[in-house]
């Protein structure tokens, strides 16, 4: 536990003051080449900058990056190749809108790293149940994760400040579980996610300034199911995505 203290903290630092930096950059950026929408929450109508996924992804993999070289284990790398891919997915969407098949299709691939790096335990453990092993059911409940949570995120990102305000809370209270299971490693990985999240949230907070977009939303949504799926909380992911 001692050895992971410095590196979690320069991770959490970075992916807090990374996003935090650079959304002002890609807000102007944005602006100046008039990739913006209408706000319909502000009586003025005001045009906002979108997809601010530029920000977010790189507060979340240079943080992760940092942790994986402290602690090159095949979870974290599956999760920043996830991460990384689920972006990928709501960038295309976000320059050229998709046919409804696509981002659950696309993001069912997503889930590959995952799978292919072993980054899974297919004990699925339920409260009060005891634990259950079902690894061919397993792999599929993995594929299908990874495009609901991606898309149960995105479809929230209707009011300012909703998604990467309700990411923030849950990176932290998942935070908390993995802790007490005394999975450090993935503890501090959504860490990262929760501080990256927190510091779009200034700029996403209402009265916006700019909106994450799908390529900002879907990588939230799929680096919280990627966590939470390495992680052995699968019940939190759940409860994330009641509430």
């Amino acid at each position: 536990m001692e050895q992971l203290i410095i590196p979690a903290i320069i991770a959490i630092v970075v992916a807090f003051f990374s996003v935090y930096g650079l959304t002002p950059i890609v807000i102007k950026a944005l602006e100046k080449r008039k990739i913006t929408v209408t706000d319909m929450n502000k009586k003025e109508k005001p045009m906002i900058p979108r997809p601010g996924g530029l920000s977010i992804i790189v507060g979340i993999e240079s943080s992760l990056i940092i942790l994986y070289i402290f602690f090159p284990i095949s979870e974290i790398l599956a999760v920043i190749l996830t991460t990384f891919f689920a972006f990928i997915v709501g960038l295309i969407d976000d320059k050229k809108t998709m046919g409804g098949w696509f981002k659950p299709l696309a993001l069912a691939f997503c889930a590959a790293p995952i799978l292919l790096l072993g980054a899974y335990d297919s004990n699925l453990d339920f409260p009060l149940f005891g634990s259950v092993s079902i690894p061919l059911l397993y792999m599929a409940l993995v594929v299908f994760m990874i495009p609901i949570m991606g898309n149960t995120i995105n479809s929230i990102d209707v009011l300012n400040g909703v998604a990467s305000g309700f990411i923030t809370i849950a990176s932290f209270a998942l935070s908390i579980c993995l802790f007490i299971l005394e999975n450090y490693e993935i503890g501090v990985v959504c860490l990262c996610l929760g501080f990256s999240s927190l510091a779009f949230y200034k700029y996403h907070k209402f009265p916006s300034r700019i909106f994450p977009g799908d390529s900002g939303a879907i990588t939230f949504g799929a680096a919280y199911g990627g966590i939470a799926i390495i992680g052995g909380v699968e019940a939190s992911f759940m409860m994330g995505v009641n509430f």
